[in-house]
């Protein structure tokens, strides 16, 4: 069974309000600081933003905002059974839909190498980069502190299709070293994917990923 050792950092919960449609956290009376997930959506380079828009223009918005509620829907759940499933509770799979149930079934067994847990949903900040987050786990993998991320998808994805993806769990080790003076390098997105085998990306952090995250914050400084 894994271990919680969840006295171990002190993670303090921060409150988050909307500025200008952009999600803030709230640090201290004086220090306020944008979601990660903030920063990279509005930091996206142009070819990718017009991937979108052309998406959006050839489905019709309807469509694109169903299919953007489904994901977003789809992907709470999953973090929700996720999460219960790692604190030892019943994830009541009953009061899920079953291609959300699958997707945590597929899941369930990466989990098994989660020799211990830190932490779920925990804030994380950087004062150096000016930016904040939710993390979805910290936790030992195979023995090892790691940076955990969950995603789903309605697809099967390569690996230079998620780089974003790296980039926010990029940000979560490096404001967690930041914070608690640890040196974690292990990086790891568990995707779910609808009706197919998940996808289980690791990646240990690098000059030229650093590099592009403080590349991107800078851009969305840039803009305000």
């Amino acid at each position: 069974m894994t271990e919680l050792a969840l006295d171990t950092f002190k993670y303090l919960d921060y409150e988050t309000i909307n500025v200008e449609g952009k999600r803030v956290y709230q640090i201290s009376d004086e220090k306020y600081y944008p979601s990660i997930t903030t920063v990279l959506g509005q930091s996206q380079p142009m070819e990718k933003q017009n991937v979108l828009n052309a998406w959006r223009a050839r489905v019709g918005n309807k469509k694109a905002d169903q299919v953007s509620a489904d994901a977003c829907n789809r992907g709470t759940n999953t973090h929700l059974m996720l999460e219960r499933f790692l604190r030892g509770e019943d994830p009541q799979l009953e009061t899920f839909p079953p291609d959300h149930v699958n997707i945590f079934k597929s899941l369930r067994l990466e989990l098994k190498k989660i020799n211990r847990v830190y932490g779920q949903e925990v804030v994380l900040f950087s004062d150096v980069l000016g930016v904040a987050g939710r993390c979805d786990l910290v936790a030992e993998h195979q023995g090892t502190l790691a940076i955990v991320d969950y995603k789903t998808s309605s697809r099967v994805k390569a690996a230079n299709e998620i780089e974003d993806y790296w980039l926010q769990a990029a940000f979560y080790a490096t404001a967690h070293n930041e914070m608690f003076g640890t040196e974690i390098e292990k990086l790891i997105i568990m995707m779910g994917v609808e009706n197919k085998l998940p996808l289980i990306f690791r990646k240990v952090i690098d000059d030229d990923l650093l590099m592009k995250l403080s590349e991107r914050v800078c851009k969305f400084y840039e803009t305000l």
